[in-house]
């Protein structure tokens, strides 16, 4: 995955952006994809097709429109309202799982990067198997000097 620099830094993702330079983010790169959007030529104008296929792609391309236009979201019922239709007449006055439901707090915050290791632990384990070597030599030499 690229790299992702915004604002003078580098980020691997999105997600490792503080919120509000994630919002300033999307938000540019929202308008930059309105600012494309318009200035796109359509298909017909840059390849050659007969008339037959250019009526066959004209008609697929306002048929996508038309689709999109009407599959705006409408005003769907809640869940509780839902439930308050379904539910038997001894339960109704019981509260739905959507009026109780509350999101709990992220376990770790998502600002912030993954967790990397400390260089100066890098450093501690160089240090630790140095000695472990030198201490199985020395073994190693003791040994050999007992039994031969």
């Amino acid at each position: 995955m690229p790299r992702i620099e915004f604002r003078g830094k580098f980020y691997n993702s999105e997600f490792e952006m503080p919120p509000e330079e994630r919002r300033a983010y999307n938000q540019e790169k929202e308008r930059a994809a309105q600012k494309n959007k318009t200035g796109t030529r359509p298909l017909t104008d840059i390849v050659d097709m007969s008339p037959e296929v250019k009526a066959i792609y004209e008609r697929a391309v306002g048929d996508v429109e038309e689709k999109l236009a009407s599959s705006q979201p409408r005003d769907l019922p809640r869940t509780e309202d839902i439930y308050r239709q379904s539910a038997p007449d001894n339960m109704k006055h019981l509260p739905s799982d959507e009026s109780i439901y509350r999101p709990s707090k992220p376990l770790i915050d998502p600002a912030k990067s993954v967790i990397e290791p400390e260089p100066a632990f890098a450093v501690n384990r160089l240090i630790s198997s140095v000695l472990w070597v030198l201490l199985l030599v020395a073994v190693a030499f003791i040994v050999t000097q007992f039994l031969f």
